[in-house]
């Protein structure tokens, strides 16, 4: 009869920790460097249970392996973390742990993101470890990767408004910035004839940096000025490289610039333009009236270096 009691307690203890089994998900497994990847992790909990989870701060634990190598590896310190947080779900008798984070590589590799550790009921436990492969060119069909065998699956979300105000608030905040520009723009636009020939790029550029200087918005409002400011600059970057900057930080945009070869007197004078504008619109300085002209003209060398020989007018 006690045979049978500690078979019974052995068995529910087993169930109860098939039940808690951690689950991972990824929402891609191939990445360019540079690129966002959304890495979630899922624990079932009874509401009994203590949990306690402590994430890692600056860069995500993880080795760079090769195909020949150990899955040691070597420390892999390039993985950025953008974003983390986590939510409670309650699920009838059931809580739904998840936590979820935003991953940059900023170099490539086959990279195995290491197992993180969690204490449940005052024991620790390990998430599972996931693996990614991190490439400077999009990834091609058939292209072999690593082999290693993973507990992960396609990223799964249930609609929680906190979380998706939180991490689409970019798309709210460039539609502001957007109309912003735009309704100024409308404000001081004077009617003229529609151009036969469309306007260049540079052209384009030009004259919004003309019309941001006449409005002089530095004597009553340094911070909208500031914020036109760097929106024409990414959104000039964005057009003449292919590539998105409106959505990035400014350290975040300089990597990138840097991973395109560009030249470096143009790399200083955009990390320049970009900080100035930043110490006013996030750190709240500002700035002496005599340099906003200076930095106006800073902005139009950019374009007028970076932008293409026009051979027509050669």
């Amino acid at each position: 009869m006690k045979n049978l009691g500690l078979i019974g307690l052995l068995l529910m203890l087993l169930a109860s920790v098939y039940a808690q089994e951690p689950s991972a998900f990824i929402s891609s497994k191939d990445v360019r460097v540079g690129e966002t990847v959304y890495l979630q992790y899922e624990i079932q909990l009874s509401v009994s249970q203590t949990f306690e989870f402590n994430p890692p701060v600056g860069t995500f634990p993880c080795n760079r392996i090769s195909e020949h190598s150990s899955l040691k590896g070597t420390t892999f310190n390039d993985l950025e973390i953008l974003k983390y947080h986590d939510t409670i779900i309650k699920k009838g008798a059931k809580h739904l742990w998840r936590g979820e984070f935003q991953l940059v590589p900023w170099d490539s590799g086959t990279l195995v993101l290491q197992a993180l550790p969690y204490t449940l009921d005052e024991q620790q436990f390990y998430l599972t470890s996931v693996i990614i492969e991190s490439k400077l060119v999009d990834a091609k069909k058939g292209l072999r990767i690593y082999d290693i065998k993973e507990g992960f699956n396609p990223i799964k979300k249930d609609f929680v408004f906190v979380e998706v105000l939180t991490d689409y608030s970019w798309i709210i905040i460039v539609i502001v910035v957007v109309f912003v520009a735009y309704w100024f723009y409308k404000r001081s636009r004077k009617p003229k004839e529609i151009p036969s020939i469309p306007l260049s790029l540079k052209e384009q550029t030009l004259q919004s940096i003309k019309k941001l200087s006449q409005k002089q918005q530095w004597v009553t409002d340094q911070k909208l000025h500031y914020t036109e400011l760097s929106f024409i600059l990414r959104w000039y970057l964005s057009a003449r490289y292919q590539i998105n900057l409106l959505e990035r930080t400014s350290g975040e945009t300089i990597l990138l610039l840097k991973a395109m070869k560009i030249d470096a007197y143009q790399i200083e004078l955009i990390s320049s333009l970009l900080l100035e504008a930043d110490t006013v619109k996030f750190a709240k300085n500002t700035i002496a009236l005599s340099a906003h002209e200076q930095l106006i003209d800073q902005l139009k060398e950019i374009v007028i270096i970076s932008s293409p020989i026009d051979l027509a007018n050669v």
